[in-house]
């Protein structure tokens, strides 16, 4: 697929909570597109990280459909299966396993991936933490390490089985400037590698300085798509 290809579909997705009485989503539609990062913007409260956890096939929306590659996300019978397969997952927190190291952390992910054997998933994982700069850290213990350094580890462990759809929830919320730099510039050089599709919801405006398009929320609808033709990477 190329940048032209819709990729991901969202179709008039409704979503309540408390049998309807919390709503949530009112009509999202939107389409993403191959080898782009979009940043998802709003204020706290708007329906981000609902709309994630849709996607993601974490929740389930009260009406509407996903596309994913032209298939509704509705007919994949083995919902882990398919996020094991397809999707990549950043959270705010990075949730490691502290007494294992940064390079084990990532492994974890490549367990159950056939397409590695021991050697080759311990290479891979050692590149994807060079890939975010951890090249030194990769066999200290995640316990051992700064908050930024256990976050990039994260984003590693995250793009650990090659996934074409990334979704990113406030993934600098908790690091410094010159961390969320770095975090930023690798990730835009994982999906320009890998021609793969990220959607980061975030408050953070270097964000939106490296996305190809901006998705703005606000009180559950989506009021704005604007693309920005002066996308790159950050110094």
């Amino acid at each position: 697929m190329d940048s032209t290809t819709p990729f991901l579909e969202v179709r008039q997705l409704y979503k309540s909570y408390d049998d309807g009485l919390v709503p949530a989503l009112h009509d999202i539609s939107f389409t993403l597109r191959c080898n782009r990062i979009y940043a998802l913007t709003g204020s706290s409260g708007c329906g981000k990280s609902t709309l994630l956890n849709l996607i993601g096939t974490l929740d389930k929306p009260d009406s509407g459909a996903i596309h994913y590659e032209g298939k509704s996300l509705s007919t994949y019978r083995e919902k882990a299966a398919f996020r094991r397969n397809y999707l990549g997952f950043v959270f705010q927190f990075h949730y490691l396993i502290p007494v294992l190291t940064l390079r084990e952390n990532v492994e974890t992910a490549l367990l159950t991936n056939r397409k590695f054997n021991n050697r080759q998933r311990e290479a891979h994982a050692r590149q994807l933490l060079s890939d975010m700069g951890l090249a030194e850290k990769c066999d200290s213990k995640a316990g051992k390490v700064s908050g930024g350094e256990r976050q990039r580890a994260a984003i590693a462990r995250a793009l650990a089985n090659e996934p074409t759809l990334i979704l990113a929830d406030e993934p600098t919320g908790n690091v410094d400037s010159k961390t969320a730099i770095m975090i930023l510039n690798g990730m835009r050089h994982y999906v320009e590698k890998r021609h793969s599709t990220m959607l980061i919801a975030t408050h953070d405006p270097k964000v939106a300085e490296i996305a190809d398009a901006r998705i703005v929320m606000q009180d559950g609808h989506i009021i704005e798509i604007s693309e920005n033709p002066g996308k790159g990477i950050l110094c």
